[in-house]
């Protein structure tokens, strides 16, 4: 069969385009995936240190013979808290609140007096909001005391007692927080802490009394961990 000139020429050009055609694989539509977002491990967790001084004096306070008493007002503490929210935070606290210390001689006997006080507490806190890196705070807390009593005499007779207390106590807390930066941050407050258990000698009236408080000042750092 012969073809009309016209149609062998439309033929023949768009032979070529049918060849191409027929070679090209179509588009392969792939789905795209979802953005990786990394978990953050430990986040919220942040640690804590403090040092303070105890404004108030220790019942242990006294001169006796003409000797004064080594009293330790600086405390510290370490603790590990957990930020629930952007307001609302707690923290557990183990610390070193008192040391008291009492050497005097006779010229025939030595007294030797000792006492030592540590925290346990479970706090929490209530951040107020932040201005210009500042963030206020009140809080309160929980939890025993350890008291570690020692005293001895020597001399024409040797006496020695000691005596352990394990006892309840509570913490009122208010401070302001600055952001030093993006995990770090100093942290200045008040603290009054009570036991209201805890028993002493009155070195006055060596009668036993109950009830030992600090009303304490302090600063530390807080590291966040993201």
């Amino acid at each position: 069969m012969k073809l009309p000139l016209r149609i062998t020429l439309s033929l023949a050009v768009l032979m070529p385009f049918a060849a191409q055609a027929a070679d090209y694989d179509p588009p392969v539509f792939v789905e795209e995936a979802d953005e990786y977002v990394p978990v953050e491990v430990g986040s919220g967790w942040y640690l804590r240190g403090d040092v303070g001084y105890n404004v108030t004096e220790t019942p242990y306070d006294f001169s006796y013979l003409g000797v004064e008493t080594d009293n330790t007002r600086i405390f510290g503490s370490l603790g590990m808290g957990y930020r629930f929210t952007d307001y609302f935070r707690g923290e557990l606290n183990l610390g070193f609140l008192s040391h008291d210390t009492f050497d005097a001689t006779t010229g025939i006997e030595t007294i030797s007096l000792e006492n030592t006080v540590w925290s346990g507490m479970a706090n929490v806190y209530a951040d107020l909001g932040t201005i210009a890196g500042f963030t206020p705070y009140v809080g309160a807390g929980a939890g025993m005391v350890y008291s570690r009593s020692d005293a001895s005499l020597e001399g024409l007779i040797d006496i020695s007692a000691s005596d352990d207390q394990y006892e309840f106590a509570y913490s009122l807390n208010a401070g302001v927080a600055y952001q030093v930066s993006r995990n770090l941050l100093l942290d200045v407050g008040y603290q009054y802490l009570s036991s209201p258990g805890l028993e002493y000698i009155d070195p006055e009236t060596f009668e036993v009394k109950d009830g030992v408080d600090y009303h304490q000042v302090k600063v530390g750092l807080r590291y966040e961990l993201w």
